[in-house]
């Protein structure tokens, strides 16, 4: 297929959709960033640098052959799997955290493209183990394994957000493929039983974000401030918000990380209501686009990678937006494409470039070894 077949394949909706996403989070990312008497240019610059790498790397995961996201699955996985290693050992550390590399003027964080990973190898594993009837508790443990690992090496840093997505994901994909309703029953009452256990894991900070998120009121200088600031720039915006580059939360610094964890918080002030109606009506179309490129695949891998891929968005938007609201603890979730970021923009965009590459051959047969999800 040549260059220009591919493009005519190409799923313009969803690329749409995300280029709109980014351009709400670059305005956005100059409001929040911006003080009086002071340029917001320099991450706004960033950003936009950022959305350009971020398309090139859609490109060329679009434009990369057909089975080649299948080909890569595993040798990806465990480079990243060392990568996370490595960031153990001499990761920069951050506001207590070691989850970045360090290179020159960029912070790479691994963390971010892991879930592209495991996404990755959880969609060939399944693929190749994939039964009409469904697939057993003996057959889904060695997928538990598999985000045992990236779970293990990431909440180490510690970033039990992130550690938590890998897990939303693994739900996620065991529903998309599946499994028999008695290897689900295990899996969540096994589940419930090790959810307590986490507590006794978690540092004293992680902690104190559930005692907040139960109660924000508890320490409203300390660990609630960022809880109830939020609410409150929520609230401010009313139902058409205060105007762009009018908002008092962000600008004057009342909003912590308002740039990145709480950029929905000063788009919800400034735009209100409607506007946040538009926004999510965006990531619910992307969501949308997602599931249904799932649904139309006539390959199991391609099938599974965009499901398990949709999760992927929809864990982010709906954490961050909860998490913004008061409605889930604080953590590390950026909101996608809104959020300021490089190895999220990165991650996010390649993760849309691979959807639409299993995309593109979403209704052929792969010859006499082609594995058909119709019956």
């Amino acid at each position: 297929m040549t260059r220009h077949g591919k493009f005519a394949r190409l799923d313009w909706r969803i690329l749409l959709a995300a280029l709109a996403l980014c351009g709400i989070g670059l305005l956005n990312i100059y409001s929040g960033t911006r003080v009086v008497g002071t340029s917001g240019m320099p991450l706004f610059v960033k950003q936009v640098i950022w959305i350009l790498l971020g398309v090139l790397a859609f490109l060329a995961c679009y434009l990369a052959g057909e089975g080649f996201m299948e080909e890569i699955a595993w040798p990806v996985f465990g480079g990243v799997l060392a990568v996370l290693v490595v960031v153990l050992v001499v990761g920069k550390v951050r506001g207590g955290s070691q989850r970045w590399i360090s290179l020159g003027s960029f912070n790479f964080q691994p963390s971010e493209f892991a879930k592209v990973a495991l996404v990755l190898a959880l969609s060939k594993y399944f693929a190749d183990r994939y039964e009409p009837s469904g697939i057993g508790f003996g057959g889904t443990m060695p997928a538990i394994g598999l985000v045992i690992l990236p779970f293990l090496l990431v909440a180490l840093q510690p970033d039990l957000g992130t550690a938590g997505v890998f897990v939303i994901i693994l739900v996620g994909m065991i529903v998309i493929v599946c499994v028999k309703g008695s290897a689900l029953l295990l899996m969540g009452g096994g589940g419930a039983l090790a959810l307590p256990c986490l507590w006794f894991v978690m540092k004293d900070y992680q902690k104190q974000r559930v005692l907040t998120f139960l109660d924000p009121e508890r320490d409203p200088l300390g660990a609630g401030y960022h809880v109830i600031q939020s609410k409150i720039a929520v609230g401010s915006g009313g139902f058409f918000g205060k105007g762009y580059l009018h908002g008092t939360q962000g600008s004057l610094r009342f909003l912590p990380e308002q740039h990145t964890d709480f950029a929905f918080a000063v788009f919800a002030e400034e735009w209100g209501f409607v506007g946040a109606l538009v926004l999510l009506a965006l990531f619910l179309f992307l969501v949308y686009r997602g599931f249904h490129l799932t649904s139309r695949s006539q390959d199991r891998f391609a099938s599974f990678a965009c499901g398990g891929l949709t999760v992927y968005f929809l864990a982010h938007i709906a954490i961050n937006l909860s998490m913004v609201c008061g409605l889930f603890p604080v953590v590390g979730i950026p909101l996608p494409f809104v959020s300021y970021g490089g190895s999220s923009m990165l991650t996010n965009m390649v993760a849309l470039g691979i959807m639409s590459n299993l995309a593109r051959s979403r209704f052929t047969f792969q010859g006499s070894g082609e594995r058909s999800i119709v019956a």
